[in-house]
């Protein structure tokens, strides 16, 4: 691959010449600039984007930490910053956290390393010292689907309405003892999904107990084997952390003939595309995941760009009502 250096010698200057005339600054002839361009489109050359930043102050790349790639949620995430950033000229660099402490550090530092110019954070794991670390380096940061502190910029779906919401359509399906699967407790979306779902509780709606409420990853996996630990409990009804996890728990009774909604009435979240192609289609909250991750990217670039004051966006879900909760049971 040819170097800034290999490009000065063929044509006759000091590397410090070229680099000047590839970002357009002063001090470098009009022949002399147009000799290195056509040298560089000839040859094939690239500039380095860490090296570009490190001259200019301006990389172009904007980092996002995401907690899990193989979720379709975070996934649809990064598409929207992705596609956000690519509509300012901006590139992405995308670091996985694996919802652990330590390896999300490593991911700003490595982020940092790499010259970005913001870190798009979406986060279960993270509190205010780490943002600190972020901006205190100069970096601006975006939190999304996470509030981390009344100084930071970020972008969220309303969890608490739409968790409200779903718990009192579930009340109204006639749900008794709710049971909970998944998610982190300490997370932003799990404590105010748990907020709302206190307040029906105490609306006297629904039966609710703090030990039919099992914490754990956000996986099928985790929804199938915790899904017979709360039906022995005596739960009528389970809500998965997320559309994922009910699937796991319809899975667990679709093998040990519970029936659905019948015995076992199952809801999700996040109105993944498979929710609605099940033999039970599942009843869900509607959250934006491509739009929360556009928005992210504009927030990013305006802070970048014109930095003025911190914004809170706030995007609203909506009940998906399909038969998993017996809705089509309570129309006969």
């Amino acid at each position: 691959m040819i170097s800034i250096t290999d490009i000065a010698k063929k044509i006759g200057v000091n590397p410090s010449t070229v680099s000047r005339a590839l970002n357009g600054k002063k001090g470098v002839s009009e022949k002399t600039r147009d000799k290195i361009l056509k040298l560089c489109s000839e040859s094939g050359y690239e500039p380095n984007d860490m090296a570009r930043g490190l001259i200019s102050g301006h990389s172009g790349l904007v980092g996002l930490i995401i907690p899990d790639m193989q979720s379709p949620y975070y996934a649809a995430i990064a598409k929207g910053v992705s596609d956000g950033l690519s509509k300012y000229g901006m590139s992405m660099l995308l670091c996985v956290s694996g919802r652990d402490v330590e390896r999300e550090k490593d991911c700003v530092s490595l982020l940092k390393r790499h010259q970005v110019e913001g870190i798009v954070l979406v986060s279960v794991t993270a509190d205010e010292a780490l943002c600190s670390s972020i901006t205190d380096a100069g970096v601006k940061l975006v939190t999304a689907d996470n509030v981390l502190g009344k100084g930071c910029t970020s972008v969220i779906n309303d969890n608490y309405r739409g968790a409200l919401e779903l718990f009192r359509h579930m009340a109204s399906q006639g749900c008794g003892r709710l049971g909970w699967i998944g998610g982190m407790s300490s997370a932003f979306t799990t404590r105010e999904r748990m907020r709302a779902l206190k307040e029906v509780a105490s609306e006297g709606h629904l039966q609710f107990d703090e030990k039919d409420v099992i914490y754990g990853t956000s996986t099928a996996q985790c929804g199938y084997e915790h899904a017979s630990e709360l039906i022995k409990r005596g739960v009528d009804a389970i809500f998965g952390i997320n559309d994922t996890v009910a699937l796991g728990v319809m899975k667990y009774c679709f093998d040990n003939g519970i029936r659905v909604p019948h015995d076992l009435k199952i809801a999700g979240y996040d109105d993944l595309e498979v929710a609605g192609m099940l033999s039970v289609p599942l009843t869900t909250v509607h959250q934006y995941k491509i739009r929360l991750g556009l928005k992210a990217a504009e927030l990013i670039v305006s802070a970048i760009r014109d930095p003025v004051v911190n914004i809170r966006a706030v995007l609203d879900p909506w009940l998906v009502k399909r038969e998993s909760c017996g809705e089509k049971l309570s129309l006969n």
